[in-house]
């Protein structure tokens, strides 16, 4: 009679979820080249206007380019820290996704997939049971038609012994509706089964999916600790020198406005305090540079060499122990000379 309704709704489109962000190896950022450039350039510049301190008539050129270098530093610093945060950005958009379970995923996901089989094979069954309400409402509905044509012939109702009121046409318009409100009701159902399995389907594609994804997280984050941890230990070294740089040059800054460039005598205390406590951090932190950090000390012991360390009142008090010296410990005498003792020995009194 009618056409056969149409099962099933089109699947739609796994949406992406958090794991379709493409998981690459990560590989160290440009920035890291400029930053270990200007690193160099930053020791340069702090031990060359240490070093300069010792004869003021250049400071003037050597605190105007250690400036420089200290403005490029800290663009340089900025950088760093931008792509530092670039470099983890994948690792936070997928959030938690390296600590799930893959397997477990996988198990979850084949649970759904399972789930989508059964109500695919109940959909099938429900397809066979409406095919028969089908015919069976034809059946029905040809065999109406026909006893109607044959019952209103009086012949036939005499022969037949029934009367013009009889209720076989009723029971065969019953039989029709009942196969009719049956064969619908299942097509609907068959609707929703399809809709149903379609949907665990969906689910379980998508725990497949995080499963893999996650595999991949747990690798990228092998391979972006190391670019993590070379990135930020150059980070730290140039957040330590722009920082020394910008001391030093503050203090001899400070320096010359108390006593103006040229003047008899001119001293640097604050940068010489300044130069001991660069020192010290750069021992307790174990950031030395090699030959850089030598000559650093080296313009450390000159400045107090030549008195230029002290304040008014003598004798600082102040003990040191650079970290390329690691048999010695430095201490500040009345004069201003550097005094060496072993390590493990008492000071002066």
């Amino acid at each position: 009679m009618g056409m056969e309704p149409k099962v099933g709704t089109p699947k739609s489109p796994v949406s992406p979820p958090v794991g379709t962000l493409k998981v690459s190896l990560p590989t160290l950022p440009a920035e890291v080249e400029w930053a270990k450039d200007t690193l160099d350039q930053a020791w340069v510049a702090l031990v060359a206007l240490a070093e300069a301190l010792v004869a003021p008539g250049s400071i003037p050129t050597v605190l105007d380019q250690a400036k420089a270098v200290l403005g490029q530093a800290q663009v340089a610093l900025k950088g760093l820290e931008v792509a530092r945060k670039a470099l983890v950005a994948p690792a936070v958009a997928l959030g938690t996704l390296g600590d799930e379970d893959p397997e477990w995923l996988q198990k979850y996901g084949a649970s759904f997939e399972a789930a989508a089989a059964a109500l695919e094979c109940e959909e099938r069954r429900a397809r066979r049971c409406q095919r028969r309400f089908r015919t069976g409402h034809e059946l029905a509905m040809g065999m109406m038609v026909l006893c109607a044509a044959v019952l209103s012939l009086d012949s036939v109702r005499a022969a037949l012994g029934v009367a013009e009121d009889s209720h076989l046409l009723l029971a065969l318009a019953t039989v029709v509706v009942s196969c009719q409100v049956a064969w619908q009701g299942l097509g609907t159902s068959r609707r929703h089964l399809a809709t149903a399995a379609d949907n665990q389907r969906d689910v379980a594609q998508r725990l497949r999916h995080r499963a893999g994804l996650a595999v991949k997280a747990k690798d990228n984050a092998k391979s972006a600790m190391a670019t993590n941890e070379a990135t930020a230990a150059v980070l730290g070294q140039l957040e330590k020198v722009t920082l020394a740089l910008e001391t030093l040059v503050a203090a001899v800054t400070q320096d010359r406005e108390v006593t103006p460039w040229g003047t008899q005598g001119q001293g640097f205390p604050n940068a010489a305090q300044a130069l001991e406590d660069i020192l010290v951090d750069l021992r307790e932190s174990g950031q030395g540079h090699g030959e850089m950090a030598r000559r650093l000390e080296v313009a450390w012991r000159a400045l107090v060499g030549q008195g230029q360390g002290q304040g008014q009142d003598g004798d600082t008090g102040v003990a040191l122990s650079p970290p390329w010296h690691g048999d010695t410990r430095v201490t500040l005498g009345t004069l201003g000379t550097p005094h060496v003792f072993p390590l493990g020995t008492p000071g002066p009194p």
